[in-house]
């Protein structure tokens, strides 16, 4: 027996070598492998056999990153340069230059690596259709077959979703480069017969979009210093049917001040900023909804500009105030921050939905309330409440919000102690259309619990107050679209008692609940 049980396991070797098991499935079966595998394997696979030459060109999504070409000790080299540039001893830079060196080496070589298998791709006779291509270079590559494969891809592979990103490295210079520009300036030789919908560019200059009918989504990212605002001018100029616009962690140069977008004709439904250096001037967006600033300034000349604006989320965040040099620079910008949110919340009357996440060491909202009559809005979340904060400052938008429904509040987790209160006792007036309050985060704190108090007194709609010891908010999409995810929590009847006493209602004439 043991004989035998030794013996079968190579009779079946000897007859599975001759099979091609993997030859044998179905067209679909192999393709989903591929649809699997990165880029440059699926690619490979043509070299196998007559059969397998033909399904690469069936993949739908083609991937090519020239950092996934670079070795691991490219990395390591990198890691070590990092290093070196942070050091301030001057015996440092020698070692710099070398593993700036060596480092280009390695780059210089993944990216003709990566040139070789993009002009293989292009000598391919075989017609291909491609839904999406993604392509990942290095900034200051000017290869003339990487802007061809980009005008193949659009012109007659069909591509519906194209990103391009250009990787900022190289040598340490003092003034930031450039970013990077296609090296025939086109992505399109016939722009009016693409279906390009989906345009998203990392550190690349916008081409000229002019006659691209069917793109409806743009985003810019990473636009460093040099880029003048004409650019992003002229990008929303040139593409009226534009739908959804990003412009995120791009720098806008300093003479240029902000981005104007002055557009009647303009479609833009969405529209998300992002970073410090980023001042918006909105002039005329008719069909705008949703807008999202992170970070970024955003001016509304008037109300007329935007009469469509639903949706606003809001992130700021302003440092230390207290102290020296940098806290007076902190208090500088907070002021300006003020009057740029006095003058946006005096255009942005249509508002119905709003997200807020005001953050930073210190309360920076007072002492000027820069929130005016909001006479739209109905559902409001205030995230990321510090625990140094007074965390009963949003009933400053309970009053200026005569229609609100809904107010969820999100309290962050610390040991801090509020360090300055928001002035002011129960409002005279009373609320007629409060219906909802969810605190996320409730710890019992003095200023928590005036929050709820001021809610019951003041709300004559008030049904349900629901209190959360743990849970989070998560975003759901860039513009108002989040959830609350809780997590049950322990309450005890000296709790609850407490509770009930401390906001002065019962559960007969509110649903409360105690999370």
């Amino acid at each position: 027996m043991p004989r035998i049980a030794t013996k079968l396991p190579r009779r079946r070797r000897r007859l599975c070598a001759d099979e091609d098991r993997l030859g044998d499935l179905p067209d679909d079966l192999l393709l989903d492998i591929l649809r699997r595998l990165d880029t440059r394997t699926a690619l490979g696979a043509a070299a196998l056999s007559r059969r397998w030459a033909s399904l690469p060109r069936e993949v739908p999504v083609l991937d090519l990153k020239v950092t996934d070409i670079l070795p691991p000790r490219y990395h390591r080299c990198f890691r070590l340069r990092e290093d070196a540039r942070d050091s301030k001893i001057s015996s440092t830079l020698s070692d710099r230059r070398l593993l700036e060196a060596i480092a280009a080496r390695y780059e210089r070589r993944a990216m003709r690596s990566m040139v070789c298998s993009v002009k293989s791709l292009l000598a391919s006779p075989a017609r291909r259709r491609v839904e999406r291509l993604s392509l990942e270079v290095f900034a200051y590559s000017t290869s003339a077959c990487i802007n061809r494969l980009v005008v193949d891809a659009v012109d007659s592979w069909g591509v519906r979703d194209l990103e391009v990103v250009a990787t900022p490295t190289g040598p340490l210079t003092r003034q930031e480069p450039p970013a990077y520009s296609f090296p025939l300036g086109l992505i399109s030789r016939k722009p009016g017969e693409s279906r390009l919908r989906s345009l998203k560019l990392s550190n690349c200059l916008p081409p000229p979009l002019r006659g691209f009918n069917a793109l409806t989504t743009l985003v810019l990212r990473d636009l460093p210093v040099p880029t003048p605002a004409a650019a992003y001018e002229e990008a929303v100029a040139a593409c009226p049917q534009l739908q959804v616009l990003h412009i995120l962690s791009c720098e806008i140069k300093i003479t240029a001040r902000r981005v104007v977008l002055d557009a009647p004709k303009s479609e833009i439904r969405e529209l998300v900023l992002g970073g410090e250096l980023v001042s918006v001037e909105i002039r005329s967006l008719p069909k705008l909804e949703s807008l999202a600033s992170q970070e970024a300034t955003v001016l509304l000349c008037s109300a007329a500009a935007a009469p469509c604006l639903a949706h606003v989320s809001l992130t700021f965040s302003v440092g230390q105030l207290e102290g020296g040099v940098l806290p007076g620079l902190n208090r500088h910008y907070r002021d300006f921050l003020i009057q740029r949110l006095v003058q946006f919340f005096q255009g942005a009357i249509t508002v119905k939905d709003l997200v807020l996440r005001f953050t930073g060491p210190e309360m920076w909202i007072m002492p000027k309330n820069p929130f005016s009559a909001m006479s739209n809005l109905r559902r409001l979340l205030v995230a990321d409440v510090p625990s140094s904060w007074d965390a009963s400052w949003p009933r400053l938008l309970i009053e200026a919000a005569p229609l609100l429904e809904s107010l969820y509040v999100h309290v962050s987790h610390s040991e801090d102690e509020p360090r300055q209160e928001v002035p002011g006792e129960t409002s005279a007036s009373r609320h007629r259309h409060l219906k909802e309050l969810v605190v996320i985060g409730f710890q019992r704190t003095e200023r928590q619990m005036h929050l709820v108090r001021f809610a019951v007194e003041v709300s004559m709609a008030l049904r349900r107050v629901a209190l959360l010891k743990q849970g989070r908010v998560e975003d759901k999409g860039p513009c108002c679209d989040w959830e609350v995810v809780s997590q049950q929590s322990a309450w005890c009847d000296e709790e609850r008692l407490a509770v009930l006493d401390g906001i002065g209602c019962s559960t007969g004439q509110i649903e409360v609940v105690l999370s």
